[in-house]
């Protein structure tokens, strides 16, 4: 029997995201779907990443040289271990995750003699500095592919590495529009979900971080609760959280509600009527793809891929993310209309199952890996 060509995923972070989730959905996509590639993943030690592989029996394996890898003076050094690390742990394909493991690991994949894929997942790396665009340019000369999670992000590399055709490709993140998910209320939540329906319920998923902008929801949440029965559910934890409780003052749980860091947020999801975030800057948000499948409405800032997942007055609203009434126009008007949440609810199952499936994205990767790899 032919042997398993060893694809290896490559993922640098201390905490777990859109990207982490991405990376471990295609890991057991791929175990469970391929005949051609197996899966193993490759990190720095993320507690996370350990106990998602052990849960689902992925092989993963440690890289000994973080030191290096964050440092610029000592990333030469890590190229060439990383490059000999990876012959002798035979992977015949390396699939980077994020912009610092994609242009970090590039060279190393070109001395190692490997294909490299690189998936960027978001563009505040290069708008925080644009010169960092050169990496990337330079990950692509030396043969990655790369690829990003919306076509407004293609055309933002694009355009500024004046490169198109097959160096650079979208291939969405997929999610699982067919997923059967208990909305009953968790009975250790001090949320009382049974006396309370006549309030509609917003929920924002997502790291506590400053591009969420999560205090513009909490503001936005407080005003048009004097006016209407609404809550809000705030599922995520950062280094925001503290800030953002303060700010929330005597509507801490009372209308706004802090979930922390959740391992059943689609439960969370099934039990709200309106998904909201407003963000300065975004890739292809799972959280708002896991929101669509499951039927809600979304209220969206006009960044990045959103505007890929929310067609405006169809599945949601589009809103400028300079334009806070505008944000509060828009909850407003879903919160007043129930049948017009409903109906968006529909359109956003729709849209989750024509352009964001879990099995047709993900086969993407694999065809690009065979092209390859071969």
């Amino acid at each position: 029997m032919a042997q398993h060509r060893r694809i290896g995923h490559f993922i640098e972070t201390e905490s777990f995201g859109g990207a982490e989730q991405v990376l471990i959905d295609l890991a057991r996509f791929t175990k469970a779907n391929s005949k051609t590639f197996s899966p193993i993943v490759l990190h720095f030690g993320n507690p996370w990443i350990v106990q998602q592989c052990e849960q689902h029996g992925i092989e993963q394996l440690t890289i000994p040289y973080r030191h290096n890898f964050k440092s610029a003076l000592r990333l030469p050094a890590f190229i060439i271990q990383f490059s000999r690390w990876l012959r002798t742990n035979r992977i015949e394909l390396l699939h980077s995750h994020l912009f610092g493991p994609v242009t970090g690991a590039a060279p190393a994949a070109f001395l190692a003699r490997i294909p490299h894929v690189g998936t960027l997942h978001d563009v505040y790396m290069i708008e925080e500095k644009p010169k960092r665009i050169l990496l990337v340019k330079l990950a692509a000369m030396l043969g990655t592919r790369l690829v990003t999670v919306s076509k407004d992000m293609e055309r933002f590399y694009s355009n500024r590495m004046k490169f198109h055709g097959d160096r650079i490709r979208t291939i969405y993140n997929g999610v699982d529009s067919g997923q059967q998910v208990s909305n009953s209320s968790p009975k250790d939540e001090f949320i009382d979900f049974g006396n309370d329906k006549g309030s509609v319920t917003v929920i924002c998923v997502g790291r506590l971080v400053p591009l969420k902008r999560v205090e513009i929801v909490i503001k936005t949440i407080h005003a048009l609760s004097k006016r209407y029965p609404v809550r809000l559910l705030i599922v995520g934890d950062g280094p925001e959280k503290n800030k953002l409780e303060e700010l929330a003052g005597q509507d801490r749980n009372q209308s706004i509600f802090f979930l922390g860091a959740r391992d059943d947020v689609p439960r969370w999801l099934s039990l709200s009527d309106i998904f909201i975030q407003y963000s300065s800057t975004e890739g292809l948000s799972r959280s708002i793809l896991e929101a669509i499948a499951l039927g809600l409405p979304a209220v969206v800032s006009d960044v990045g891929g959103n505007r890929e997942i929310v067609l405006n007055k169809e599945n949601g609203f589009v809103v400028p993310p300079s334009d806070e009434q505008a944000l509060m126009n828009a909850l407003e008007t879903l919160i007043q209309d129930d049948t017009m949440r409903k109906w968006f609810g529909v359109r956003s199952r729709e849209q989750a199952q024509a352009q964001f499936s879990r099995e047709s994205n993900n086969q993407l990767y694999l065809n690009l890996y065979e092209k390859l790899v071969g």
